[in-house]
C-alpha cells in the first residue's frame, strides 16, 4: 500500500474517532494492513505524525503558490491571491482538506515539535507578505482572517457558509483594491502622527 493511503487512513480515524484515537492499530485497522507493515513505513507514531503535517504543510504551499502564480503582477499580490484562493474557490473548502486539517491538531497533542514543518510553510507565506508592499498590518490582517476562518471551519465553531465568504471577500477586495490602499495608508500615517504629537507633549 503506498504512502497517500496510509495517510489516508490516519486522518480517517481522527476525523471519525478524535485525535485520542490515533494509535498504529487503529491506522493499521483503518488501511487494512498489518501493523508491522504500517511500522515498516512509520517506525513510531509521531513518524506518521511527522508525515501527515508535512503533508498538509506542502498541500497549503503549493496551493498558495498556484494562486500567486495566477494573480496579477503588483501590490498586494500574495494577498490578492489569497482572497481569491480561499474565499473565491469552493472547491478549497473540502472535507479532504477538513481531514488533512486535523494533522495539525494531532501533531499538537501527540508532540507540539512535530508541527515544525508547517512553521516552515507558514515562515514562507509570511516572507511573501512583507514583500507584497502593502501598507503595515494589512498583508496580516488578510493571513489572520484566513487563518480564523480555516480554524472556525476544522472546529466547527461557527458556520461557514457562501454568504460569509462573499462577505469577507468583498470586504478584504475593498482594502486590497488601490483606493483602500490609499485609506489604508492615509490611516495609518494618521494613527503614526497622532502617537509622534503625543510623545512630543
Amino acid at each position: 500500500m503506498d504512502l497517500d493511503s496510509l495517510l489516508d487512513a490516519a486522518e480517517t480515524v481522527v476525523a471519525r474517532q478524535g485525535i485520542g484515537s490515533l494509535t498504529l492499530d487503529a491506522v493499521a485497522a483503518e488501511a487494512h494492513v498489518s501493523k508491522g507493515g504500517l511500522l515498516h513505513h512509520f517506525s513510531t507514531k509521531d513518524r506518521l505524525v511527522e508525515a501527515l503535517v508535512v503533508r498538509c504543510a506542502e498541500d497549503w504551499r503549493a496551493r498558495y503558490t498556484a494562486a500567486y502564480d495566477a494573480t496579477s503582477d503588483g501590490r498586494g499580490r500574495m494577498a490578492r491571491a489569497l482572497v481569491a484562493m480561499c474565499l473565491g474557490d469552493d472547491d478549497l473548502w473540502t472535507e479532504q482538506l477538513r481531514r488533512s486539517s486535523s494533522a495539525v491538531f494531532a501533531a499538537l497533542a501527540q508532540n507540539p515539535a512535530l508541527i515544525e514543518p508547517m512553521r516552515v510553510v507558514y515562515a514562507d507565506l509570511h516572507r511573501r507578505i512583507a514583500a507584497d508592499d502593502l501598507p503595515p498590518g494589512v498583508g496580516e490582517m488578510v493571513v489572520a482572517t484566513m487563518d480564523g476562518l480555516w480554524l472556525n471551519w476544522v472546529l466547527g465553531l461557527v458556520p461557514i457558509d457562501a454568504a460569509m465568504k462573499a462577505r469577507l471577500q468583498q470586504a478584504l477586495t475593498a482594502v486590497l483594491a488601490p483606493a483602500g490602499r490609499s485609506r489604508a495608508t492615509r490611516t495609518v500615517a494618521s494613527v503614526a502622527a497622532k502617537r509622534a504629537g503625543g510623545r512630543a507633549r
